[in-house]
């Protein structure tokens, strides 16, 4: 019943998508779908033709006038900024599936919650944060990420939030400083992250310097799609609920785009239900997924799926691909290290390559023995590390430290991009 009323539902935005002159090319010769079979030959939505066809260089995504409508932009940290334009009905709907995911996991009016987004550039983290505390009756502490690591640390000392909400990449240098002052937060029972995923190795170490008791996404969301899918308190790390009235999401071979099994990773292809101005159908959001086939414990009828990564975050180095998670385990075993990091590569001459891994640090200077333990702990991670340090494939291999905070974040959304790949320049 509620995969027949999502394809109904589904069906209805694909019909009304065609009033906007892109789709109606885009979808030329295909009539509104009445099973699945026939949704599947809908052609995937990819994240480059989100961008050439991006307001405002073009409205021929819109399937009215551009009125009563909050502009938004993805940042970029992914690829190249998207904008998207959402009525205010839409956002108002997102707001308040937003919020409550956030009081499922626990959080009430009795909460002090410090909103530690960025703000501006476009981006909504901050102000949908702001809804989602409004919608919550919590008391509302909209520092943000913009003031700068010191004051906001500085105010989240004095106000004593019991609730902080931000990227993970902030909330690891929130805990380098804790770690600096060996000093962790009062009453802080909850960090809240949302905008990226944050790995086991981080959520330990936030939870160990910061001291806070509980670290859980806000939700699955993007600045594409808003938000995804949902937690439960039986859910495990990466494991979220669909919003069956509110989302389609299908998990789908990359190649073949065919429907993968339970328990076998494919990437996510996302369908708003609820977004008729701006539609967004079978899209290529860029994440790695599988579904779980068995009832969740908490009793919903909302499928359960559990998220595997980024599409494409692995890099070929030598003769086989490894992951930017394999660089973060073996950074988390070095402890005077952050887990703050940035991997670059390039070719020279020779058919050779360099490969730097810049990393955050408290007094570099005094650390050097901590880079040469990472590169020793690295090899020992990545066969390819050790067996091109072998044959003499790096012209430089080198792990590099810097000051807390000095790697180069995204202006908009405070990320950092995990590999600079030259190669491909």
């Amino acid at each position: 019943m509620i995969e027949d009323n999502q394809l109904e539902r589904a069906a209805e935005i694909f019909q009304t998508a065609r009033k906007a002159p892109y789709y109606r090319q885009k979808y030329s010769g295909l009539g509104v779908p009445s099973s699945w079979d026939e949704w599947r030959r809908i052609p995937v939505l990819e994240r480059t033709e989100l961008y050439d066809n991006t307001y405002p260089r073009t409205t021929t995504m819109f399937t009215g006038a551009l009125e009563d409508s909050i502009v938004s932009s993805t940042g970029g940290s992914s690829g190249v900024a998207r904008t998207i334009v959402l009525r205010q009905n839409e956002w108002n709907d997102f707001c308040q599936k937003q919020a409550e995911a956030f009081m499922r996991l626990g959080v009430s009016k009795d909460d002090i919650v410090a909103n530690m987004f960025v703000a501006g550039h476009l981006w909504p983290s901050f102000i949908g944060a702001h809804e989602m505390i409004m919608r919550s009756s919590c008391v509302h502490l909209p520092i943000s990420a913009n003031i700068g690591i010191d004051e906001a640390y500085r105010l989240c000392r004095e106000y004593k939030p019991t609730v902080i909400l931000s990227l993970p990449t902030f909330f690891v240098l929130m805990a380098d400083i804790a770690k600096k002052d060996n000093k962790p937060f009062d009453g802080l029972r909850m960090a809240c992250y949302a905008g990226e995923q944050m790995s086991r190795e981080a959520e330990a170490h936030v939870r160990k310097w910061l001291g806070v008791k509980e670290i859980k996404p806000l939700a699955y969301t993007s600045g594409d799609c808003g938000i995804m899918g949902y937690q439960c308190a039986d859910c495990g790390f990466g494991e979220y609920h669909t919003l069956t009235d509110f989302q389609l999401i299908e998990i789908v071979n990359p190649v073949t785009l065919e429907p993968v099994g339970p328990g076998e990773t494919g990437e996510i292809l996302v369908t708003s239900l609820r977004r008729e101005f701006h539609p967004i159908i079978r899209y290529r959001i860029g994440d790695l997924a599988s579904w779980i086939d068995r009832p969740c414990a908490c009793g919903s009828a909302d499928r359960k799926y559990r998220l595997a990564g980024r599409a494409g975050e692995d890099f070929k180095l030598g003769g086989a691909y490894v992951t930017v998670g394999e660089f973060e385990r073996a950074v988390s075993e070095v402890e005077e290290l952050s887990l703050n990091f940035q991997i670059e590569l390039a070719d020279v001459a020779g058919a050779r390559m360099d490969l730097v891994v810049n990393v955050e640090c408290d007094r570099p200077e005094k650390h050097a023995d901590a880079a040469r333990r990472l590169e020793e702990v690295l090899a020992q991670h990545i066969p390819d590390i050790a067996g091109g340090l072998k044959i003499g494939f790096f012209n430089r291999y080198e792990v590099c430290l810097v000051p807390l905070g000095s790697l180069p974040r995204n202006p908009i959304t405070g990320k950092i991009k995990k590999v600079i790949d030259h190669r491909v320049d």
